[in-house]
């Protein structure tokens, strides 16, 4: 059995200007709106998605998107479940700064416990735990299921999968776009 954890595609969202903590629910929502770039997809990836007994998805547009450059036929809905731990903000005016700074900066702060205007990081683990639950029972029914996710909820799905004895890389928080990551049950030793 095998369980393959995909973050989406590059969405096509520029980030060039400087913003205001306030500023960053909309570059979000303009994050979230996006649309990506199929064109960089690994052939490797290809080659996972054909073999993959089902295919499951993230209800956020991006990963929709991304689930169709796959081209494969035995998709799933698409399901909040496994959606972005979407990040935090401050309403603040000021100051101003790179968004890529804002975002490290309010995911290390949602990582510590801030969550303002999104979910907890608790509810995330939990969400993470019950979706890593569903990837199992479709990778037992389907031999092996593919997941087109996102960065940072892959990460805690794969922690969850981890905890429940599957065996796949360690740490995914710094692997780009398109990246697949393959969990195997780990084999019972013979009685």
């Amino acid at each position: 059995m095998r369980i393959i954890l995909v973050r989406h595609g590059r969405p096509e969202h520029a980030a060039a200007r400087w913003c205001s903590p306030a500023q960053m629910k909309d570059w979000i929502a303009r994050y979230n709106e996006a649309d990506v770039a199929g064109d960089e997809m690994p052939d490797r990836l290809v080659a996972l998605a054909a073999e993959a007994g089902t295919v499951a998805c993230s209800s956020v547009a991006r990963c929709v998107q991304s689930r169709a450059f796959l081209d494969v036929d035995c998709c799933l809905q698409p399901d909040p479940l496994f959606a972005e731990a979407h990040l935090p903000y401050l309403d603040w005016p000021f100051p101003r700064l790179p968004p890529s700074l804002w975002r490290l900066l309010f995911r290390s702060a949602w990582f510590c416990g801030f969550a303002r205007h999104t979910e907890p990081i608790g509810e995330s683990n939990r969400r993470a735990g019950a979706a890593a639950e569903r990837l199992i029972q479709l990778a037992e029914a389907h031999g092996s299921v593919l997941l087109m996710g996102h960065g940072i909820m892959n990460v805690l799905i794969a922690r969850q999968l981890r905890k429940r004895g599957w065996a796949g890389p360690l740490h995914l928080l710094m692997r780009g776009y398109w990246h697949a990551s393959v969990y195997r049950k780990a084999s019972s030793a013979p009685s």
